[in-house]
């Protein structure tokens, strides 16, 4: 799946969204930002229902100037609706009848009288006015959609930010990736994955040691992962391998180094 983030919200209940503000169009260029930015829909789940709610609300405003086909429009609409519903009000009754499922099994199990226990029915909130269900995979024809609305000729910048398809601006100043280690069974030995960020720079570069020898550089990588292969240094004796990073920008290494990680690789 592809990654999201926050956006600017209006407040208002789940199903009651601040009026929205007219949509406009300041400029037909396309305007981007150098600032890098982070992934746009939110990670907190506590979060999406909002998002769902704005992308629902401002995406018939925006195609007055993106021009998209209305039926693609309206689908993507009952997406967000949809999904705004499930991941709200249905998900948080199912979180409040967890209790009460806990609590009917502890009166079946200890409880008192003669009649048949008769245990809690959970029961689906029902949906709001104008919200229908959808087919399975909702959320991956909204990230489509959002890549057909970033691709029209009049899509601009100020369009995504109101959409809430354009992530916050990343002010965190990185001075190094950041990366972690997962050992994996390879050919003929295990391997090792390095996992990493680059924060929006070209690429990395992976140095490690092991045995008691220097730091070597393993290579140059433009994406994540980078895959150690190398074969033990001893054959059928298990090693400590140390890993550190830095970023690669030009034709050269550059920032600051990262804190050491190992892993122990077996044959």
């Amino acid at each position: 799946m592809a990654t999201w983030n926050n956006a600017t919200w209006n407040s208002g209940a789940l199903w009651s969204v601040a009026s929205p503000g007219p949509f406009t169009n300041p400029s037909k260029q396309k305007s981007k930002s150098n600032m890098r930015r982070q992934p746009y829909f939110p990670e907190k789940n506590a979060q999406r229902p909002e998002w769902f709610a704005q992308f629902a609300i401002q995406l018939p405003l925006a195609n007055a100037i993106l021009a998209l086909p209305a039926p693609d429009v309206s689908a993507r609409v009952a997406d967000a609706k949809f999904c705004e519903y499930a991941s709200g009000v249905w998900l948080n009754a199912t979180r409040e009848f967890g209790p009460m499922a806990t609590s009917g099994l502890e009166g079946l199990y200890e409880g008192d009288g003669t009649t048949n226990f008769v245990l809690p029915v959970f029961t689906a909130p029902v949906l709001p006015a104008g919200v229908t269900a959808v087919p399975p995979g909702a959320l991956r024809r909204i990230f489509g959609f959002v890549q057909t609305v970033k691709a029209a000729p009049a899509y601009t910048e100020t369009i995504g930010l109101q959409l809430g398809v354009v992530g916050s601006e990343d002010t965190v100043e990185h001075l190094a990736p950041e990366f972690s280690l997962k050992v994996e069974q390879g050919s003929g030995c295990e391997c090792v994955k390095v996992m990493f960020k680059k924060f929006g720079r070209p690429g990395v570069v992976v140095f490690s040691k092991r045995g008691g020898g220097a730091w070597e550089q393993l290579g140059v990588n433009l994406n994540s992962p980078y895959l150690d292969e190398r074969p033990l240094l001893i054959a059928n004796q298990p090693e400590v391998r140390e890993y550190r990073l830095r970023f690669f920008d030009g034709d050269a290494p550059t920032g600051d180094f990262t804190e050491v990680q190992s892993v122990t690789v077996a044959p």
